[in-house]
């Protein structure tokens, strides 16, 4: 018994640990995508996470997004969206928004980001799978589904 807590207690004091590094390796993957465009350097942290959850035959969260705008260079990591036959939407109201995405994967299903055109986007990987389904944004995971991105508070050009 006392075994079996002291490997518990290790797993719980290792797993965090492990899951901050992963989130860091994909916040990197983004400012190397990103290039010199982003303020941001290798290592740094994110200054906000979005949760967006997991939604499967229509039940869970469908809307996710409260990263609040801000007037300087914010970088966000948005966490795996996972979606099974039923729709999704992930909101990205930040114009100064730098959003990181770990991965996104729908399955006979959608994933709707609604981006302000200001927002700058990126995946931890740079290739999106798509399988008899359609990524707009090649970011993700898509099968039998569809993955797709919308830009709103677009000025118009002159």
């Amino acid at each position: 018994m006392i075994r079996q807590f002291l490997a518990f207690a290790a797993l719980a004091a290792v797993l965090p640990a492990y899951a901050a590094s992963e989130d860091q390796a994909a916040l990197d993957g983004c400012i190397a995508q990103w290039g010199r465009a982003t303020p941001f350097k290798k290592g740094t942290p994110a200054d906000g996470v979005l949760s967006t959850g997991v939604k499967v035959f229509g039940l869970g969260h469908g809307t996710t997004g409260d990263d609040p705008a801000t007037d300087r260079p914010r970088l966000v990591l948005v966490r795996p969206a996972v979606n099974v036959m039923g729709k999704s939407t992930i909101r990205l109201v930040n114009p100064h928004g730098w959003y990181c995405f770990r991965s996104n994967v729908t399955v006979a299903g959608k994933i709707q980001i609604d981006a302000h055109c200001d927002a700058h986007i990126a995946a931890a990987s740079e290739q999106g799978t798509a399988v008899g389904a359609a990524d707009d944004s090649n970011k993700g995971v898509a099968v039998f589904g569809a993955l797709r991105i919308s830009r709103f508070g677009c000025k118009a050009k002159n």
